[in-house]
Parts: C-alpha cells; structure tokens; sequence
C-alpha cells in the first residue's frame, strides 16, 4: 500500500542494476538481497514498516511489509503477520491485496510481498468529496469527485469484503484508511492483519486502547473504536461475523455522506458510546452546510449501522447489491434528468410561438373588424394571412408542446418518481386546469386536474384543495350573509344553501372554490344578491383597482332600491371570453361601479305613458314606434298611430304590443328620451346601461354564457326554438327560467337591448381595470346586447356583441334602464365598520 507522499524515493526504472542499498534495510549479506533489491519507504505503521522493492527475478516493483523488530518477541504480533499472509493468499481477488511471497530476513524480521498499491485512501477521497462542495449542492463534473462517483468507489470495495466472506473469512478492520483508490479508479481493501476465519479462535493480548480512536488496537477488543461494531466494542468476539464488517462498511459510508466517523472523542469514550447503541441518526449529525443527502442512502447506512446484528445486511454482498441498485437508480436518474434538461429547451420556443400567435390574431381581428362585411375579398387578404401566420405559429407550438410532452413522459419511464418531471408537468397540467375552469368546460377541467393530481408531489396541495376565502363589508354593517353554492341541476345553475358565513364585517371567511350567489339579510333593507366567483386558493376580497381597502356593499332599503328594479353591487366580473358568442370580447377581469337596473325591458305600457305624457310638449312622432325602413319607403312607417285632432296614440291590436311585452321597433335616440324623461319623474340619473354594465347585470361574476348556466336552452328563454308557434315577443312575466343572479329578466331572449355607449371593436372604456362608463354622440353605431325572440342560441349569449346605426328600428330592439348607485336618492356617506377578530 502507498501514501504516495511527495517526499518518498522516485521509483527506479525496473532492470536497472548498481544503486546503492539503502542502509538499515536489509543487512549487507542477507540472501534476500538476490531477489529483492530495496527502493525506499513507502509507509510507517505501528505493527511496522512497508518498503517498495524491486523483484530481480520478474523485474516488478513490489511492496514489501516488514514486522517491526520490537515485535518479533511478541507472539500476537508474529501470529497476526502470519495469520494476514496466510489469508490474503487465499483470497483472489482484484479488490484485495494477494500476497506474492514471504518469510524471514537474516535478522529475524517477517516480510511478505504484495502489488504495491499506487493512489489514494478513502480518508482522501472523502475529504476531497467534501472540500469540493460548493453551496448547498454536491459536487458535478465530467472530472473530480462526486457523491455518485464516490459511492460507486466504496459498492466496488464492498465487493471484495464480499468475496472475502463468500471465502469464510471477516476483516474486522474497515475503516476509510484502510481502502484504496488507485490511479486509474482500482480499488483494494488493504491490512487483512486482524482478519479472521468464522470460528476461528483469536489471538489473545494486552494491549490498552490507543488515545487516538482511528488507530486500530489489538488485544480482547480487536478494530478500531470509531469503526467497530458494537459486538467488537463489547469484546464478544464468537458474535463477530460478516455483519460486523457490514457495520464498519455503514461507519464508512456514514463518513462518506458526512464527513464525520459515526462518534467523535478517545478511544474509551467512542467504545462506550457504541456499546450502549448512543450513535446518533445521520440526520442528527447534519451540518447547516450539507448539501441534500438522498434518503435511500441514508437508509442503507442506518441498516448497516443497525445496533442489533439481525437488522444489519447479513454480509458485505447485500450491502453491495443495495448500492448497486441505488447507483443504477442515479445512473437512470442523470439520463431521465438530461432529458428533462432537453426538453425545457423547448419551453421558450413553445412560448415564442404561443406569444407570436397570439400577437397574430390580434393583429388579424383589428384588420378584418375594420373592414364592413360586403368589403371585397382583395381589401381582407392582409388579415386573412395574419390569421394564417397566426395558425402556423400555434400548430407549430402544439408539435413542440407534444414533443415536450414526449420527452417528460420517457423521463418518469425511466424514473417513474423523478420529482423534474412531475414538477413539470404537474406546472403544465395546473395552467390547462385553469384554462379550463375560465373556458368553462368541465370535461377537459376534470381531464386536467385528475393529471395535475397524478403529477403534484405537494407543491399545488393548496390549488388542489381548492378552497379560497371571501371578504364582505356592507353599509351599514350587521347584515346576516348566507352563501348558496351554484350547482347545475338539469343544465340550469342552482343556488344552494352551503352554509351562514355570520354578520358582516366578514373577512377571509372559507369557502370551497366554486360559484356562489350571497345573499345579505338586515332588518328595514332589501336583500343583497352578491354573487362571487371563489377561484383555486384565492380571496374575492372586493377591494377596487388601485386600493387596498374593500369597498363596502351598500344595503338599500326597498324604496331605494325602486319598484321593477334590481340592485347590482360594485365588484369584479368575468367579462368576454366566450368563443361561442358572436364578437366576444376578450376574457378580462373588470370592476363595474353599482347600479340599480330595470328587472326587465321596459314594456309597451310604461312606453306609451310616456309618450303619452310628452306629447303635449313636443312632436312625439321621432319617439314612436316604427317599422325599419326600407329603400323604397319615403317616410317610415309608424307602428302606433297618432290621432290627428287630439294626439292621443292608437296602439294596435296585435298582442305582441299587449300592455306587458317589452316595447321594440323603438330607436337609439327615442330610448334616450325615455331616460331623460324617467329621470325627471324619479329625480335621479336615469339612463341606457353601458355594454359591460348590461354584461355583468346578465350573467353575474363568474363568466357562465348566459343568465342561468352555460346551456342556452330554447324552452328556458324567448328564443328561436323556444315555440312553435308565431315568432314574436313574449309578457315579461312568460320565462321565469330567464333570470340572472341579480334577479334580472329576459336578458337571454325577448327583445335585444340598446347600450348607451358606442360600438368599438375594443369594447368600452376600461381604464387600469375599471369601467368608465360613455355617452355615445353622433351617428356613431351604438352598441347592444342580449337576445331576441329570433335569435339563434348562439346570438344570446351573454358575451354576444351587436352594433346598429343609432336610428335603426326592429320589433326585437328595445331597452331597459339603468341607474348609477351613486346617484340614488337618499344616497348617503359610508359608516364606520366596526373591527373584526
């Protein structure tokens, strides 16, 4: 065996003759010096010495083991030397020293010969492991020492203590100094001295325990203390086996994983501590600076370290074969993560062509949005080739998007718990979960999470839970608040009582993500319908853009709130982002201010007293009624006559204008006056909803398609479809199935309603996400919304978007009427709100 220390002799070239001898080797006529010649020291030990010789007759560079001489008297000593020759030439094997040769010199000193081992111990390599960690992270590289390379070192040393017991014979003398690396990666388990057969008996001594508990002792208590086994500390020599090497292997490879023998101190102490079973778990020993050790190898060490022999590996080859496993399991482990490694390469270019994609069709819209339908095909190829540019990029991300998915799948083939990839793809899964629940569809919702959930190793527990949390203030404090939980019964979204969430102020309280309509109770005041969307470990917390206290929900009393009206509070909605209604807008989250709204369109009846209470201060003939006109008519025709000597109006017979149908045929302008007027006669701000307004008032928080779900049924609406009969609007009282959460009616079908606002291809105003609601001007087209009893189911959903010049007439386009909260009546200032918790 070699230190290799830089101040050792260089090795001569073998066959060369004349060097002198090295004096104090061999004496002058010692036969021994024909066969070998003397080259130096290579190490120093207390049983003796170990000298590199060159053997004359096979020109080879050997080690020579001397007894020291103080020894030769000393019957253990001579019969241990004898007993490792003996017992190391019987073990053949490349990771154990065999012995060439041996005897006596002329002086009286036992030698033997072996391979001269070249390279470093175990005690070096480890501390190189150690010194090499940079962080909180083991060393990684093509060269050099890393954990899987040093583990990969010992497995190999554990096979030649292996063989040694397939051969009947223990060690009994493991430890870090006593293993050797060689130059070109050999390993040798060196000093086979206090080896023995099983059963045989053992030399008996006595010797007293060396101060330093690294150094091996000889006598009853035969290893070295920070490496024996318990049963070695004990004395009790007829227990000591292959499981007691197995125990200095685990004192090993606890060093290995730590940098520390299993106990520290002198030699009595480190043997009581190991006798009475006081090593502490690896994990106890753990310096803040370790990096991460995995757990399988933990194990493996406290299984070989096991106090009791029966739980320790019942020899070095189980131990071994442990190893083995753990290092195929890394081997797949680095190619599963190289592969891993690929396929995030792929990421960036997938979300380059997804953000190109999307650049792309927004690109598209605006071009062929600007251009009128009859516009000719030459003046749409620039947006019909944005629009392929654009399906090019996204068909291109979805290759890569399989490919990556691809890549991710052969990993966990490979390691089927290789944490990378299930992060990953757990990531992946979580982002089309979420793209599903706001695209409402819940085969592909349930798809996604049943493969979040098989992928998450608790990072998305909470998402996965899905419980979020709602705050509610109201003005005035003190409101009982019920939640009742949306639940699709026969294709129509339910409200259900889920549970009382106390009186308000109510902040953080739990709720299970999902849909929910609160309703607030307070005595002298109108119910509150509050709907509010619960997303995945989130807070509806009612606080407006750009603050950071909620804005509290005012309660209004019954004469506040107005007969025929419905109250619909400020907060956040989910606007657009349905690909089924015609000119949707994006998906976007959006505060709408309160409002009160007109529970239904306003009827032939109010119309006409209007009309008829007008009539005296102005030409009502712009305000009546009339069908569309057409290119050959000179005037349009009006619907309502006006009596010629009294002005009084006629209205006809025809039951679509009974006294209970929304009015219709009415234009943009004449629906204006009807506000102004209504304004007057309430003495507050009456006017047309914008179009966000009349979005939020149909289909509440959470971005359902219609009032009552996301199913537009013909028989739950005045719809197509909805009789079979004559096509023509229905009494406001016909449909109850046609109501928001807000308790708005016929917002799906009846008649299409006029916005007060422009129509633009972006939609309204919003400014860092808040509605600022405009009066449209001039003869700009004017928005609308809601169905019509002609509509097609996909033209009365609730994201569906109209425009008509403002003068226009249908007998499916009217109105109803909206009031801001801030200018209602009896408005008054916010009161304190008393603490909570």
């Amino acid at each position: 065996m070699s230190d290799d220390r830089d101040d050792l002799p260089t090795d001569p070239e073998p066959g060369r003759s004349g060097e002198p001898i090295i004096p104090g080797t061999f004496l002058p006529n010692d036969p021994i010096q024909q066969r070998y010649r003397d080259l130096g020291p290579i190490g120093q030990g207390g049983m003796g010495e170990v000298r590199r010789v060159l053997d004359r007759h096979l020109d080879r560079v050997l080690a020579m083991k001397i007894l020291s001489s103080h020894l030769l008297y000393d019957e253990s000593s001579v019969r241990r030397f004898q007993n490792e020759a003996r017992i190391t030439a019987g073990l053949q094997h490349p990771g154990i020293v065999a012995v060439h040769d041996h005897g006596d010199l002329m002086d009286g000193r036992l030698w033997m010969t072996m391979r001269e081992v070249r390279g470093r111990t175990m005690s070096d390599v480890i501390h190189e492991l150690h010194q090499s960690v940079r962080g909180e992270a083991w060393p990684e590289g093509e060269t050099g020492p890393t954990l899987f390379r040093v583990i990969d070192t010992f497995r190999r040393l554990c096979d030649g203590v292996a063989y040694a017991h397939s051969r009947g014979v223990v060690h009994r003398d493991l430890k870090p100094a006593n293993l050797m690396v060689g130059e070109f990666g050999e390993v040798q388990v060196m000093d086979w001295g206090l080896a023995k057969r099983f059963g045989e008996g053992d030399v008996k001594g006595e010797s007293l325990p060396p101060l330093d508990p690294t150094m091996t002792q000889a006598g009853d208590v035969i290893g070295t203390p920070a490496y024996m086994s318990p049963e070695q500390a004990r004395g009790d020599l007829e227990l000591v086996g292959p499981p007691s090497d197995v125990w200095s292997l685990g004192a090993v490879m606890r060093k290995i994983l730590t940098n520390k023998p299993p106990v520290e101190g002198t030699s009595p102490i480190v043997i009581a501590q190991i006798i009475l079973g006081q090593v502490k778990p690896i994990r106890e020993t753990l310096e803040p600076w370790t990096p991460a050790l995995p757990e399988e190898l933990v194990a493996i060490a406290e299984r070989a370290m096991a106090p009791k022999i029966e739980d320790r590996y019942a020899d070095a080859a189980a131990l071994a074969d442990d190893l083995g496993a753990w290092l195929e399991g890394a081997r797949r482990r680095k190619s599963a993560l190289a592969i891993v490694e690929s396929a995030q390469l792929r990421e960036p270019e997938i979300r380059r062509l997804r953000d190109e994609a999307k650049a792309l069709r927004e690109q598209a819209i605006a071009s062929l949005r600007a251009l009128p339908p009859a516009a000719p095909a030459e003046s749409k190829y620039e947006g019909w080739e944005l629009e392929d540019q654009a399906a090019d990029r996204e068909r291109a991300a979805s290759l890569l998007e399989v490919e990556w998915l691809q890549q991710l799948r052969g990993a966990l083939e490979a390691v089927p718990d290789l944490p990378e990839a299930h992060q990953r793809l757990a990531d992946h899964y979580k982002d089309r979960l979420l793209d599903a629940e706001a695209r409402r569809d819940p085969d592909e919702a349930a798809r996604s999470e049943a493969l979040l959930r098989s992928h998450d190793r608790g990072r998305h527990a909470k998402f996965l839970a899905g419980n979020g949390a709602v705050t509610l203030i109201t003005d005035p404090p003190g409101a009982k608040v019920t939640a009742y939980r949306y639940v699709e019964e026969r294709r129509r979204l339910v409200p259900k009582k889920h549970a009382v969430l106390g009186v308000t102020p109510i902040r953080e309280a739990a709720l299970p993500h999902g849909s929910y309509l609160l309703v607030t109770e307070l005595d002298g005041y109108a119910p509150v319908r509050y709907p509010v969307l619960i997303e995945r470990a989130s807070h509806w917390d009612g606080v407006p853009p750009g603050e950071s206290e909620p804005e509290p929900i005012r309660i209004l009393t019954a004469d506040e709130v107005g007969e025929g009206f419905v109250h619909v509070p400020a907060g956040w909605f989910i606007s657009g982002g349905d690909p089924m209604a015609g000119d949707s807008l994006p998906r976007r989250r959006i505060w709408v201010d309160a409002f009160l709204a007109g529970r239904h369109p306003e009827t032939n009846q109010a119309y006409s007293r209007f009309l008829t209470s007008v009539a005296a201060e102005r030409d009502i003939e712009p305000l009546v009624p009339r069908r569309a006109a057409d290119a050959t008519a000179r005037t349009p025709e009006l619907l309502w006559s006006i009596q010629p000597d009294s002005g009084a109006l006629r209205i006809p017979e025809d039951q679509s204008w009974g006294t209970n149908r929304p009015v219709g045929s009415v234009d943009w302008f004449a629906a204006n006056e009807y506000c102004r007027w209504l304004s007057a006669r309430r003495a507050t701000n009456c006017r047309l909803p914008d179009e966000l307004e009349w979005e939020k008032l149909a289909r509440g928080t959470d971005g359902r398609a219609c009032a009552w779900g996301d199913t537009v049924e013909p028989s739950f609406a005045a719809i197509l479809g909805s009789t079979a009969g004559r096509l023509e609007r229905v009494p406001i009282s016909a449909f109850p199935t046609d109501e928001s959460p807000y308790g708005a009616r016929h917002t799906v079908g009846n008649v299409r309603e006029w916005c007060q606002n422009a129509w633009t291809i972006d939609g309204p105003r919003v400014v860092d996400g808040r509605l600022r609601p405009a009066l449209a001007t001039g003869q700009a087209e004017r928005a609308g919304r809601g169905g019509a009893f002609y509509a097609v189911p996909e033209l009365a959903r609730a994201a569906a978007r109209f425009a008509a010049r403002p003068d226009t007439t249908h007998p499916g386009l009217g109105f109803r009427v909206v009031i801001p909260l801030s200018q209602v009546a009896g408005s008054r200032p916010v009161q304190n709100q008393p603490s909570v918790g």
